[in-house]
C-alpha cells in the first residue's frame, strides 16, 4: 500500500509543478537542501525552476499518467507516461507542433513529508527521434 502523502505528492509534481508550469509548488514539496541527482551532476531547487521555465517554454498541453507507484520505506518510485505538443526551443529542431510521448521513471527519497532527493530517467532520446533530430533506421529497436 502507498502512502496518502507520497502519492498525494508525486501527483502534485506531476500536475502542478509539470502540467501547471507551477514554479512555487517546488518549495513546497521539497526541503530546502534539495538534491536531484542527473548525469550531469547535483542539482538543486533553483535548477528545478530554471529547467521548468525552459520546459515550459518548449512544450505544452501536457498529459501524465502515473503507471506505477512503489514504496518501500522513505522511498516512493513512480513509473510515468506523459504526452506534450513540442513548440519548438530544443536545439535546433524546427517546431511542427507535434505531439511527442515521454516515459521514464522517477525515484524520490522523502524526509519527513518533502521531497529531500531525486533521480529520474526519461526517454529524451525518444522524443528526439520523433522530433525528427535522430536519423530514423539507424538502430534496430527492440
Amino acid at each position: 500500500m502507498i502512502s496518502d502523502n507520497k502519492r498525494l505528492l508525486a501527483e502534485r509534481w506531476f500536475s502542478e509543478y509539470f502540467t501547471e508550469g507551477n514554479l512555487d509548488v517546488i518549495d513546497e514539496l521539497t526541503t530546502e537542501d534539495f538534491i536531484y541527482h542527473s548525469r550531469n551532476g547535483e542539482n538543486s531547487r533553483e535548477s528545478m525552476v530554471g529547467f521548468m521555465k525552459w520546459y515550459r517554454s518548449v512544450f505544452h498541453d501536457d498529459i501524465w499518467v502515473l503507471d506505477d507507484l512503489i514504496e518501500q520505506g522513505n522511498k516512493l518510485v513512480v513509473r510515468y507516461t506523459g504526452w506534450m505538443t513540442y513548440k519548438g526551443g530544443w536545439f535546433d529542431i524546427p517546431s511542427e507542433n507535434q505531439r511527442v510521448k515521454e516515459t521514464g521513471i522517477m525515484i524520490f527519497l522523502f524526509e519527513g513529508s518533502k521531497v529531500k532527493e531525486m533521480w529520474c530517467e526519461n526517454s529524451d532520446a525518444g522524443i528526439l527521434y520523433d522530433l525528427g533530430a535522430l536519423k530514423k533506421n539507424t538502430h534496430e529497436v527492440f
